[in-house]
This record gives C-alpha cells, sequence and structure tokens, in this order.
C-alpha cells in the first residue's frame, strides 16, 4: 500500500526529509542557545513534526469546507490507514514529553494538533484533503500512547512535573474549546457516515476486480493488493487496487484503480500518468503513435471496439487532447443520450503519444431512463451553484475568490433508485494575479445541481449548503 502511495513522490519526500532536517537542526541549535538541557529532544520533536504534516498534506488539493463524522468507531483499528495514522503520532508524544517534561501542555497539544490538521484540510485551499474523523481519532489515540509511554519512563526517572503549567494550560484548553464550537465548528458541513477507511476486500471482490479488469486488457496485468473503501455520504463502496505489467524486470511500475461496489457498474484504471510512456501503457494491436486528435481517435475506437463492442451504438464521440499540447495524450469520450439528456452509460479511452491506453473509465449504466420534468433551467441551476460556492467561500474566509458557472448539459442521475434529471455545472476558478504563466484555459470543476429539488453537490458528490 506504502509502496502505491508515495512511488511518485520521491521528489516531494526528499524535499520534505531535507525540510525536516533543517528545522530540526535549528531547534537543536536555539535550544542549546537558551541554556534548555534537553535540545536532542526538540530537535527530535521539531524533525517529526515536520514529517507529520508534509506527509499529511501531500496530495493537497481545494477544500471542501466538510468534515467526515465515522460512527463506527473501531473501524480505523482494522485498516491500515488507521494504524498508520495511530503509529506516525506515537513518536511525537514520546518526543514532545521527552522535551517539554510537562504531561499537562503536552496532553493539550497531541489533541488540538490533529483536530487543526483535519480542520485545516477541510478549510484551506491548496492544503485541502479528506476531512475524517477517523484520522483525528487514531491520530490522538497514537499522540496519547506516546504521551504515556514517556511519562511512564519519566515517572521512573522522577524527573517529570506532573502539575506544571496548569493555569496556563487550562486557559489554552478553554480557549481552544470555544474556539472549535464557536468559530471552527460552523465554518464546516458534517457528513455522518459508518466507515471510512481502507480494509482488505473479500474474495467476491476480488473475483469482480478480476472480471472487470480481463474485459478491460485480457491477461496483460496481474492485480496486486485489494483495498475496499466506503464512499463518502453514500451507502456504496468502492474496491480499489494495484496493477502490474507481467513483463519481467518492471515490478517497480504499477497502476491503480477502482471498482464500485456492490453494483459493479463502474470501473475506473490509470496505467500511467506521465508525459513519457512506460511499459504499464496498453498495447492496441496494430496502433501507431498518434500525432492528432483524429489519429488518436482511431487508436481508441479500435481499443473500444475490442473491448467494448457496444460502443458503436454511442450518440456522442468527442476527443479532447490532454493537458497543454498533448503531453499526456488525448482522451476520447462516448456519450449515450435520450431526449438531449445524457444517459448513465459513458466510455473514456486515454491514449498516450505512444499510442497505449494510458487509463480506462467505464460506466455501466442504462442507455434509457425515464425521467421526470425538470424544473430548474440552466441559469437557474448556475445561481445555485453560485451562491453555494459563495457560501463555502465565506466560510473558508475566500470570499474575494472569483469564479464564472456555466451549465453545459443535463444528465441522468440515479438518487436513492430514482433517476432524475441533474445540471452538470462547469465552476472555472479565476487564476490571473496569483503568479505564474497565465494558462490557455482557467482550472475547472463539475458541479451537479438537482433540477427538480435544486439541490446542489460538489465535485466529490457531497450535498453543498447555500447560506
Amino acid at each position: 500500500m506504502f509502496t502505491a502511495i508515495f512511488q511518485h513522490h520521491v521528489g516531494y519526500l526528499a524535499a520534505c526529509l531535507l525540510t525536516a532536517l533543517v528545522l530540526g537542526g535549528a531547534a537543536w541549535a536555539l535550544a542549546r542557545r537558551l541554556g534548555n538541557p534537553h535540545s536532542v529532544w526538540w530537535a527530535g520533536l521539531v524533525f517529526t513534526l515536520t514529517g507529520v504534516l508534509g506527509v499529511t498534506f501531500m496530495n493537497a488539493g481545494p477544500a471542501s469546507s466538510t468534515c467526515v463524522l465515522n460512527h463506527q468507531l473501531d473501524e480505523p483499528f482494522h485498516t491500515t490507514q488507521g494504524l498508520w495514522n495511530l503509529a506516525m503520532m506515537v513518536p511525537v508524544g514520546i518526543l514532545a514529553l521527552m522535551a517539554v517534561r510537562r504531561p499537562l501542555p503536552v496532553l493539550v497539544g497531541v489533541v488540538v494538533l490533529p483536530l487543526g490538521i483535519e480542520f485545516t484540510q477541510a478549510t484551506v485551499d491548496g492544503l485541502g484533503r479528506v476531512c475524517d474523523s477517523s484520522d483525528a481519532e487514531m491520530n490522538i489515540l497514537g499522540g496519547l500512547a506516546g504521551l504515556a509511554a514517556a511519562a511512564t519512563v519519566l515517572t521512573v526517572r522522577r524527573s517529570l512535573t506532573w502539575l506544571a503549567g496548569l493555569k496556563g494550560t487550562l486557559i489554552t484548553a478553554a480557549t481552544f474549546l470555544i474556539l472549535g464550537t464557536g468559530v471552527a465548528s460552523p465554518m464546516l458541513d458534517y457528513t455522518n457516515v459508518d466507515g471510512t477507511g481502507l480494509s482488505a476486500a473479500d474474495s467476491d471482490q476480488k473475483r469482480a476486480v478480476g472480471t472487470a479488469v480481463k474485459e478491460a486488457f485480457g491477461d496483460r496485468y496481474t492485480i496486486g493488493q485489494f483495498y475496499e473503501q466506503p464512499c463518502v455520504g453514500a451507502p456504496c463502496k468502492n474496491v480499489i487496487f494495484n496493477l502490474h505489467s507481467r513483463e519481467k524486470g518492471y515490478s517497480q511500475e504499477f497502476g491503480h484503480g477502482s471498482l464500485s461496489w456492490p453494483d459493479k457498474k463502474h470501473l475506473n484504471v490509470l496505467l500511467e500518468n506521465r508525459d513519457r510512456p512506460t511499459v504499464m501503457g496498453y498495447p492496441v494491436p496494430g496502433a501507431k503513435a498518434p500525432a492528432t486528435a483524429k489519429e488518436a481517435y482511431r487508436v481508441a475506437e479500435s481499443y473500444a471496439r475490442q473491448q467494448y463492442p457496444w460502443v458503436k451504438d454511442a450518440d456522442v464521440r468527442q476527443t479532447d487532447a490532454v493537458s497543454d499540447e498533448a503531453r499526456l495524450g488525448w482522451i476520447t469520450k462516448w456519450r449515450w443520450t435520450h431526449d438531449g439528456v445524457l444517459m448513465p452509460r459513458m466510455l473514456d479511452v486515454q491514449v498516450d503519444k505512444a499510442g497505449q491506453v494510458a487509463q480506462v473509465d467505464v460506466t455501466l449504466g442504462p442507455t434509457r431512463v425515464n425521467l421526470p420534468k425538470g424544473k430548474l433551467d440552466a441559469k437557474q441551476a448556475e445561481n445555485a451553484v453560485g451562491k453555494a460556492l459563495a457560501a463555502r467561500l465565506r466560510s473558508n474566509g475566500s470570499a474575494d475568490a472569483a469564479f464564472q458557472a456555466k451549465a453545459f448539459a443535463v444528465k441522468a442521475e440515479d438518487e436513492d433508485g430514482t433517476w432524475t434529471p441533474n445540471w452538470l455545472v462547469n465552476v472555472s476558478w479565476d487564476t490571473e494575479g496569483q503568479g505564474g504563466e497565465s494558462q490557455d484555459s482557467p482550472p475547472q470543476e463539475t458541479y451537479r445541481v438537482d433540477a427538480i429539488s435544486g439541490q446542489v453537490y460538489d465535485i466529490g458528490g457531497v450535498p453543498m449548503k447555500s447560506r
């Protein structure tokens, strides 16, 4: 699992290590200069905290203003992710007490730090990731375990002052409690779920993945690790997995994918995500390296007709470059429509510059569904997204961020077993004045709006508030 997580972030991790060494050394030098007898422990604490924060915010992105509250409190103890979150905070608890020698301030610190991390992930653009109560739970328990271990050692050595800093600790704890309940909590939306972490996939799930992968790629790849991950805010799961090439000498290369469960209708596999083709790319018989979108379409069509022959009935076929100058190739999309509404069935095939398939995204939905008539038009859908985003930006303290919302299609969505029309709305963020070179087109995110109720859903499918 950790190979899959960290493999493509060697440069980032090296930078984190260097930063941690520099800050740890600075902490040691400062403690020595101030005459603190625990300078080595201070260096270790700063080094470890830097590493924890660096790993925590890796792959960060936009903030969602949403936190997941997992009511299954024992679930993270049975997942690799949960145990990792616990383990990485144990050294923090140990080193903090060894450096400070006062249990009460450290106790407040190991509780406040994980809560602050989750709050930051939910509210700060650029540092956003999934805000999950299970992560905070395991981080806190890990910190407390480290604190308990260090306290035991220091108590035996009689070098611990139990009540030192009591007044300051109480004031600090009360301040954070007031800020948390009065300021931080109202800034967040909460999604209540039962289970959020990764757990081992069962035999049925493994067989389903094997069948889906074989349909997409035959026997080209072997399947590595399997994990089950619950959906956020919905009674579903995804089986995530790794793919490895069968060619000898390429054991370090891998792709990854997910299969929706239990419906098994949505398969996404990313074989490569680099500007240079790799051994993980799926070769299409007879395909040549494309130089234009038209040539890339022919490669994608050849693949699709072999693996998913039902694409011949698609109403819409569109090929677009992926990234500037098609550095990552081209992606061809097949879509089905009925009465001007996008149907649930979809197929996307990305072809790299060598003419290999780099990514496949397939949804096995119906091509015809009966829908009630929508109540919102395109302009009303755009206004609904604008209000929801404005409310989220205000809660994040980013009310001056500029964006444009443009409704471009109506799509049939399955909501609790009922098909309803939903507007798809592209949101373009204005990056002018934020530094860096100008882009050919601003970054976009797709939101959807229930055309009957007016409920807005963000890019992760989480309902948004409009005020």
